[in-house]
């Protein structure tokens, strides 16, 4: 069955999100706080991303064996 995603839980959307948190770690004009703050949404923006394509892999091949 295919479930409709909104927006926000869209992967486009989290890599929009992923490359925010990490121009803000990398721009030097940001205080220290935002710039580790940053960093760290970044970081588990791209970890969300990689779960939710194993995720995704897992499910179409279990589909496929079927």
């Amino acid at each position: 069955m295919i479930s409709k995603r909104s927006v926000v839980e869209s992967p486009g959307y989290v890599v929009l999100l992923a490359i925010s948190g990490l121009w803000t770690a990398a721009s030097s004009g940001s205080p220290v706080y935002l710039r580790v703050l940053g960093g760290v949404f970044g970081a588990f923006c791209v970890v969300g991303l990689a779960v939710d394509f194993v995720k995704e892999r897992r499910r179409k091949r279990a589909a496929a064996d079927l």
